[in-house]
């Protein structure tokens, strides 16, 4: 299993760019997309579908977390190392910590066929 993580979230400025670890797995006839660093998901039909549903949900995470100045509390309650949202590089838990602190992982690390994607998603402006 490869452990090494991308999970990150930089503030540019004007606009945040998101990197993340995603699971994909099947859960009865729908496929997962899953990112244990900030335990959202996406679903859909097929694979792809799932990574464009999650997609979406990163977008609106962010974007509302930032209209209601909501996301660096999120973030660390999340496990996040931030101070402020001014931080250019916001810094995920580690492998060990997710672990530790996400039952959903645990689970889907356990007991489902998965396959892990470290992807950047479209900057959110």
């Amino acid at each position: 299993m490869n452990m090494e993580s991308v999970n990150k979230i930089t503030n540019q400025g004007k606009s945040i760019k998101v990197s993340l670890d995603v699971y994909l797995f099947m859960d009865g006839d729908s496929y997962i997309a899953y990112s244990p660093a900030l335990d959202l998901s996406g679903y859909g039909t097929s694979e792809e579908e799932a990574k464009q549903s999650f997609s979406i949900v990163i977008e609106q995470y962010i974007k509302y977390g930032l209209s209601t100045h909501s996301l660096v509390k999120d973030l660390r309650e999340h496990g996040w190392k931030v101070k402020s949202f001014k931080q250019r590089k916001m810094s995920a838990p580690s492998f060990d910590m997710l672990l530790n602190r996400n039952e959903t992982f645990r689970d889907i690390l356990q007991n489902k066929e998965y396959r892990k994607v470290s992807e950047p998603f479209p900057e959110v402006c």
